[in-house]
Parts: structure tokens; sequence; C-alpha cells
């Protein structure tokens, strides 16, 4: 008897391809001689945040504490799947779980979140794993070959981690759509429930909104008609400047004082404790060439969010609901109080150092070091405050393709537009001209082709596309001569 190597199913021929139970390709895993132990047990209602007395706090903050802080936000007592549905639930679509769908050779998948509006069927795979771990290519190419299967034409794949390099390039190669846990976070925050703040009642400071939602959601494509803008959402995201100062003094063992000082201003996000600012050194700056697509996105939007809360006057004004779009402020999981020990124990990090200092043994002098370590009383605190930042939250859908576009909302820079680039080009992506008006896909001038409509070359006609092939062998010859 062999068993599926995902849930331990017995398998009941040699030769199926997927798994009766949940609907993973055999072929792609192979199949393991005996089940796979069962998960752990996990507490998932266990809340990971402080309560807003911060009583679990120490006075001085170690590294375990901060680790602790900064643990994925969305965890509130439901698993990633259940909390992903919830997510397209609010965004319009209807939601069904362990969707069992036969496939083309008329064995069984399972979709673990099957979405559907109108015509448009969308198939969600979702990947719970430990946060050390990224998704590899191998589960999706399982899930591109499920979509294959089922004759699904979209797919969003989402995890509470992030993904490998090849996985990114397998999703980009058919169009999957990828949330990792960073985009996993902002869409919680923007649409799901039980973390979203009345809008009437935030009182702290806020970034103006320039960007308004006719200059947000507009697009200059030739087909604009072909693409719908089904939700709008305008998040107030909280975040934390804390102002500080250090002033210290240390005397080496030889007697001579060293005096020790720093000030600044550092960012904290209020949803997981992360500090937005942090500075970089040179190795730093180095080694961020190096980082996936994922974290360069991020460091880019902590980048820019920095770069507006340091130079854009917040204001005090009322956010307001609208009819045009929902307005989302997320409730702040750390406190300003857990903002300053956060930043107090990043103050004395940094600033620890190796001081040289000179002595006299038998009629040389001698360089030795004497380690400084600032105390928690010596970080001064000089201002504290929340301010919300605004950032719009826009998803369009065309043909069987979906979009997001995320702008914030005081500087009108751009966090993220799936929209902008060309997905038929491979190395350079050129700017999106117009839309596929049968699977939605963004083309450049390179890319598309009309006839009636704008269309992809996956989906022109067979007359087209042999004028195309001719040309292109005519064009090949006559460079010969």
């Amino acid at each position: 008897m062999k068993f599926c190597p995902s849930c331990g199913t017995p398998l009941q021929a040699s030769n199926q391809k997927f798994c009766p139970e949940c609907g993973i390709n055999l072929k792609s895993y192979g199949v393991a001689p005996s089940p796979p132990p069962p998960p752990p047990p996990s507490d998932s209602n266990q809340s990971i945040f402080p309560t807003n007395n911060s009583s679990q706090f120490h006075e001085s903050i170690n590294e375990e504490t901060i680790e602790t802080t900064k643990l994925n936000t969305y965890n509130l007592g439901v698993d990633l799947e259940n909390t992903t549905a919830s997510i397209f639930e609010k965004m319009g679509y209807s939601i069904e779980k362990r969707k069992r769908l036969p496939t083309k050779s008329g064995a069984i998948a399972e979709i673990d979140i099957l979405l559907t509006r109108g015509s448009r069927r969308k198939a969600v795979e979702c990947k719970n794993y430990d946060p050390s771990r990224s998704v590899p290519v191998s589960d999706m190419r399982v899930f591109k070959d499920k979509l294959y299967d089922t004759g699904i034409m979209s797919g969003i794949f989402v995890t509470n981690t992030y993904f490998s390099e090849d996985a990114q390039k397998c999703a980009d190669s058919v169009g999957i759509e990828l949330w990792n846990g960073e985009v996993h976070k902002e869409k919680f925050y923007a649409y799901a429930i039980g973390r979203i703040r009345n809008p009437s009642l935030i009182n702290d400071p806020i970034l103006p909104l320039n960007m308004d939602f006719s200059s947000a959601s507009s697009l200059s494509l030739r087909n604009n008609h072909s693409i719908r803008l089904f939700s709008s959402v305008l998040l107030y995201h909280p975040y934390i400047t804390v102002k500080y100062r250090l002033q210290a003094k240390r005397k080496d063992p030889a007697g001579k004082a060293h005096s020790f000082s720093d000030d600044g201003t550092y960012f904290v996000d209020a949803l997981d404790g992360d500090i937005i600012n942090l500075e970089k050194d040179i190795v730093g700056n180095v080694l961020g060439l190096f980082k996936k697509k994922e974290e360069r996105l991020k460091s880019k939007e902590d980048k820019l969010v920095s770069e507006d809360l340091a130079n854009i006057t917040p204001i005090s004004k009322p956010v307001l609901s609208n009819s045009d779009y929902k307005v989302s402020p997320a409730e702040p999981e750390i406190t300003e109080a857990d903002a300053v020990k956060i930043v107090k124990s990043r103050v004395i990090e940094k600033n620890k150092e190796d001081v040289s200092y000179d002595v006299k043994v038998r009629r040389e002098v001698e360089t030795r070091e004497f380690s400084f370590v600032p105390r928690l009383n010596e970080v001064s605190i000089r201002g504290v405050k929340m301010v919300y930042v605004p950032k719009w939250n826009l998803e369009y859908e065309a043909g069987q393709s979906s979009f997001s576009k995320r702008f914030l909302g005081s500087s009108g820079r751009i966090l993220e537009d799936d929209i902008a680039k060309c997905r038929k080009c491979t190395l350079l992506k050129m700017d999106t001209v117009a839309v596929c008006e049968v699977c939605g896909i963004p083309l450049c001038e390179k890319h598309v082709y009309q006839e009636g409509k704008f269309l992809c070359e996956d989906h022109i006609s067979d007359e087209l596309r042999q004028k195309l092939k001719a040309n292109s062998l005519f064009s090949k010859f006559k460079s010969k001569f």
C-alpha cells in the first residue's frame, strides 16, 4: 500500500496522478511508502500581541521580546486559509473552501479556496509555513499543474512567509498572483473584520490625503473600457514617531573621560513593531542588491513611508467614511509605550562600541580597548506621536485576470502596480499599453495585437498567427542576403 505524501491518504492505484483527498499532483511529489506523522497541535487562539497596558513588556527589552512583537500580525485565532477566505469575501467574491473539481485526466483535484464573481473563477493556494521557510518552486509547479488540469485560468498563491526566487519566476511565467506575508497583512487590514477601527474614532494626527480617489483610480490604457475597478480601499496605516537622544560619559581604565552622543527619530510600524527607517552601512547597501524581490519591495515601501513621515507635516483632521470607497483605519497593535522600549533597545544596540585608550606599561605605551554599552537611563525620549499614513489599495479585473495598485495617499508614490508592466516580456519589462480582452494580462506595444479588440498572442486567430509566422520566416530569410 502506498500513501499520499501530503495528507497520508491510502492510494488505491500506483499510477494515480492526483490524490483523491487533497488533490496534489502525485507525479510532481512522488508517493511515500508510509503516511507522514500528524502535524503537532497548535494553539491558534493564543494572542501574539501585548495588551494595551503592556504589562508583559519588561523594562529591559531583549531580542526575544522584539522578535515576539514582530510576529505576523494577521494570526487572529484562525489559520491562514480561513483568514484569506475572509479577505476575498470582503472583496466581493463568492468563496468555496476545499473545493473538489474534476480534472482533464478524470481525477479529482482539491482547490484550497475557489473564488467566483460573475463568470470569473480563481483558484487560491494557501501555504502556512514556518517563518524561516520560503515557498519552493516545486509547490508553485504543483499549483500551476492544478490550474491547467482543472481549466482555471487565474490563480493566487498565498503564504505567510515569502517565495523563493525560482518560485517567483515560475509564477510570473504563467501569471500567478503572489501574496507573501507582507502583502497578506496589508490585505487583511484593508478588508478583513476585527482589526479595523471606526474612522470617526481616530483622534491621532494623519498625513494629509493629497491624492484623491479620481486620481488614484485612473488608468491611461488604450482599452480602459475592458478594465473594471471592483474594490477600492483607503487604508490608514498607523506608525509611531519616536525622537530620542543619547548622552553618556565613561572613564577608561587609565582614567581618561570619553563622551558619547546620538540623536534622531525612528518610525515604528504600529502593526508589527518594525522600525522602518533603520540605518544601513556600506555592507548593508551592498547586501540589499542581492535581496529577493519581496524583500526589495518591502524595503522600498518602508523607505517611501519614512520619507513621507519625515517630510510631510501631519494634520489633525477627522477621517470620514466615503460612498465611493471604503475607509479602513487599522487598529494599532503596538502602543506608544511599546514603541519607546523598542527604540531604546535599538539605540543601545546601535551605539555599542569598542573604545581605544593608551596606557603605559613598563615605560611603553600600549593601546587597549574597553567596551561601551549605553545604559537604559542614558537614552532620553524627546517626543512620541502616533501618525496615520493613508494608502490606496485598489483592485482591478480584466478578462480572467486581477490586478492590485497601491499608492501612498500623501505623496502619490507607487508601492505596487500589477498593471504597469507587460506580462509577456521576459527580462526588461516594458510599459503596458493595453490588456488582452480575453485573459486580461497587461501587454506592451510589442506584444499587443488588434483584431477588432486588443489581444495577446495566445488569443489571436489562427489566420493572424499564420500571417505573423510567415512574416517572421520571411524576415529571417531576408536577413541572410
